[in-house]
């Protein structure tokens, strides 16, 4: 990425050239887009996401051994579902709160912070304990720092959406996302690996000691998540602000154009910033909305260089009443607002759904289950011969295939064609896919009541379809669709909206026994049902993308309106519904017209 590193903006240098605003901030934009595809950033915010995968989905094989050690002969296992949702309700505060702070001060204060708060709840969980004799409650201790641990994980989904974005170029910046996104998957797997590898240690310990060797082997899973952190904090502690930021929030051209060249080590001439400003009519600009849009004009809107006005130095933009009113109600933004949020509730409705990943749910797919009447949450066997040891292990290797297999190759298709094909369109046509999928395994299980391999098959299917499609499209949408000084709080508002529909289904599941399973095709008949209401939702979630969500790129005609459409800059797209029309096009033109 050039000469990426921590410095200073130089404030004594002489920057004669910068008088016009809007040259300017057109030079700051295509420094960024004459870039390549941009791997330290993506790592520095893939790493913080892979610890988010992890952590998030790791409880899926914590919480059994946490079962077996703490409350191991309790048939009910509401005590596993209330860990679970304390972490997602966690997460969809720290994506809705976060996402308000990236925009008020700014991405790089928050960056890190998330990270730092996620290290320290992972080792809060790692030492819960019921201390000496009972005198703690380890359920209480596990519920609080989990809630922590969600905060952390959920923050980090906005932050690393938007700084991503904004420090992407145009042609590259959904590949980078789709990047981002795929280290969830990732820390899923190496979740699972972990568990795999700690069990097989743990195999020979003391059979007569049993409760012991399971307490060490999760506190080991969990605090192993801390690792990617601290590489993690050490990255993000050197990232800069992103250049839009300081240029449409601060109203900071000068820093945020030395910035700019520092960050992607790309100089510009002052011929070069010259022939930009008489270069704009022809090839047009859209500086995202803010205080500072009013000096900015959209890709659409032609102007001429006239009297070039003073550079005003940390003029801030602040929230406004107005401004929300004009660009969210009298522009109807929000309707994309509210498209985001619905098709990421509907999604992760349906994804936590049949993600869910109970020792027993894994081993009634496998076909593997083999209990007798109610048993544990942890145990799938009554076999005597089959280990403790067998069945936690079995659960990470149904895991890996049943749930991340699909995951992997999803997420490997979604970043070869992220740049490629029209993301709207893979998001409604995704969520079809979905449905049908959601049919057909319903009906099989309704009428054949088959598990094993067709069903393993089908579930690998549908991770696949997840992943490449509305479970990485919900995620780069929002951060593409709205302006600068929304941008975070829109991503962090439709990511919480998303952890909404993942707490309502872990209601859902609990309240319909998804997760315990029990032998018999009437528990087959019944999920079958469950599945064809998760078809009508995916249903569903295609109407909201076809009717709420705008595109993201420039539609062609035939076969060009699906594959190999060009990305709109994120500053075309900051004008929103009402393009041409919106206030901040219209008071640009005044403006220039009076300069």
């Amino acid at each position: 990425m050039g000469r990426w590193r921590l410095y200073k903006t130089d404030r004594t240098r002489e920057f004669d050239h910068e008088r016009d605003r809007n040259v300017r901030a057109r030079q700051i934009y295509e420094t960024i887009d004459r870039q390549k595809f941009q791997y330290v950033v993506v790592l520095v915010a893939g790493v913080g996401f892979f610890l988010d995968g992890y952590t998030l989905f790791a409880s899926n094989i914590v919480l059994p051994m946490i079962s077996y050690v703490y409350w191991r002969d309790d048939l009910n296992s509401s005590r596993n579902t209330h860990i679970n949702i304390a972490t997602l309700a966690g997460t969809m505060i720290g994506q809705v709160v976060f996402g308000f702070l990236a925009d008020k001060y700014g991405r790089k204060k928050m960056y890190g912070v998330e990270l730092l708060l996620l290290i320290t709840a992972t080792l809060g969980v790692v030492m819960s304990s019921e201390g000496a004799e009972g005198s703690m409650s380890v359920f209480a201790w596990l519920l609080w720092w989990r809630v922590v641990v969600g905060i952390g994980v959920g923050a980090d989904y906005p932050l690393s959406a938007v700084i991503t974005s904004e420090l992407s170029p145009t042609r590259h910046r959904a590949t980078m996302m789709a990047s981002v996104f795929f280290m969830q998957p990732l820390g899923q797997i190496f979740g699972n690996v972990v568990s795999l590898i700690v069990v097989a240690i743990h195999r020979n310990n003391d059979p007569e000691n049993l409760t012991r060797s399971f307490d060490q082997m999760w506190r080991w899973i969990i605090g192993i998540g801390v690792l990617p952190g601290v590489i993690g904090v050490l990255f993000r502690v050197a990232i800069p602000e992103t250049p839009r930021f300081l240029l449409d929030i601060e109203d900071d051209p000068i820093k945020a154009e030395f910035d700019a060249t520092e960050l992607f080590g790309d100089n510009i001439s002052d011929t070069e910033l010259e022939e930009a400003a008489w270069d704009v009519s022809a090839r047009g600009s859209a500086v995202s909305g803010s205080r500072t849009d009013e000096a900015a004009l959209t890709a659409q809107a032609e102007w001429t260089v006239g009297a070039v006005p003073t550079v005003t130095l940390n003029s801030n933009w602040t929230t406004s009443k107005r401004d929300i009113i004009q660009y969210f109600w009298k522009e109807r933004n929000w309707i994309t607002l509210a498209g985001t949020m619905l098709a990421w509730l509907l999604l992760d409705f349906a994804f936590y759904g049949i993600g869910i990943s109970s020792p027993k749910f894994l081993a009634k797919t496998w076909g593997s289950l083999d209990i007798e009447g109610s048993t544990p949450f942890w145990k799938t066997s009554d076999d005597p011969a089959v280990s403790v040891f067998d069945m936690f292990f079995n659960t990470s290797v149904h895991a890996l295939l049943i749930l991340n297999l699909g995951s992997f190759i999803g997420g490997v298709l979604m970043i070869s064609l992220a740049s490629r094909i029209n993301r709207v369109s893979l998001q409604k046509y995704g969520f079809l896919a979905l449905a049908a999928l959601f049919i057909t395994l319903g009906t099989m299980f309704m009428t054949t009541h088959k598990e094993g391999a067709p069903a393993i098959v089908l579930y690998i299917i549908g991770q696949l379809f997840f992943n490449f499609g509305p479970n990485s499209t919900t995620y780069i949408l929002p951060a593409e669709l709205f302006p600068t000084r929304y941008r975070g709080t829109c991503h962090g508002l439709s990511a919480g909206a998303g952890k909404l529909g993942s707490i309502l289904v872990q209601v859902f599941s609990t309240y319909y026994r998804l997760g315990s399973s029990t032998p018999g095709n009437a528990e087959t008949v019944r999920y079958g049902k469950v599945l064809i209401v998760f078809s009508a939702i995916m249903i569903l979630g295609a109407v909201v993308t076809h009717f709420m969500v705008p595109d993201v790129q420039v539609k062609g005609k035939g076969v060009r309106r699906i594959w190999g459409t060009k990305s709109k800059t994120l500053e075309e797209l900051a004008v929103g519904r009402a393009g041409t029309n919106s206030d901040i096009v219209l008071r640009a033109r005044r403006r220039r017209e009076t300069d």
